[in-house]
């Protein structure tokens, strides 16, 4: 079916396409559409002409950045909201009590709270971020033990079958997870499928689980399912989300702490 708006505006569409992808790391074709008010197939269009100028790999669902840039995307997530981050890593550490174990999560709101738990005086971390692993390695009195397997370049975060076994063997008190997106529908969604067997045994084994996301993250257009709201006992973000997910999210009993 022709698309009438296709030909309109396609440089500016690339720019806006390529703008996203540096802000967010991942982009879904559905989202792209309903940006930019075209069909599926022109944005499909699109992301293949991007691929073929080496500005963008394609993925099932969507597209990222290449690898070199990608870098640089994680590095930019670190500035971007760093302050709503810092809030939410403290209220997080706040509820986190001394002696306790926790996991922590892959993500640069993880490496906030890293930094925010450095003021307790005894914990037991497990971990699959090494960044998370340093920073906590600053604590002399902090047992820190880091999930092996495939080290990534771009986030430092740990992955694959090596990951999953390792975190399989513990059990601990707290487990504290980033997330891509949260939908209307209560889903727990990410950008990347590498990372769903690592977080599933991460979840199974955390007796509490909380969640630290900005605000951006609600209705954020992350395409791979990694679980279920009804599966953790608290959300810390910096802004309440809006009313449809807000209203998900109560109805599974859900804390939410706005920081």
């Amino acid at each position: 079916m022709h698309d009438p708006s296709a030909k309109l505006g396609m440089g500016t569409r690339h720019e806006g396409i390529l703008s996203v992808l540096r802000r967010r790391g991942f982009v879904s074709i559905g989202g792209l559409a309903k940006s930019f008010r075209v069909s599926e197939q022109t944005v499909r269009r699109d992301l293949k002409a991007l691929e073929h100028q080496g500005l963008v790999t394609r993925y099932h669902g969507g597209a990222g950045l290449p690898a070199g840039p990608s870098e640089r995307s994680y590095e930019n997530r670190k500035i971007r909201f760093a302050a709503e981050k810092k809030r939410i890593a403290k209220a997080v550490a706040a509820r986190i009590p001394e002696d306790a174990t926790v996991f922590i999560d892959i993500g640069t709101t993880m490496e906030a709270i890293a930094e925010a738990l450095l003021d307790h005086q005894s914990l037991t971390v497990i971990t699959n971020h090494l960044s998370v692993a340093i920073i906590l390695s600053r604590h002399p009195k902090f047992q820190i033990l880091l999930a092996g397997g495939i080290l990534r370049h771009n986030d430092h975060a740990t992955t694959g079958e090596a990951a999953r076994v390792f975190l399989e063997r513990f059990r601990v008190g707290y487990g504290i997870f980033s997330v891509g997106a949260i939908n209307a529908d209560g889903e727990l969604l990410d950008y990347d499928y590498r990372d769903i067997d690592v977080s599933a045994m991460a979840m199974r084994i955390s007796r509490r689980k909380f969640i630290a996301m900005d605000h951006s993250k609600f209705e954020a257009d992350a395409v791979v399912h990694a679980g279920s709201v009804a599966d953790v006992d608290a959300i810390f973000t910096d802004r309440l989300p809006p009313a449809n997910v807000e209203a998900v999210i109560r109805h599974h009993g859900v804390t939410i702490h706005v920081a």
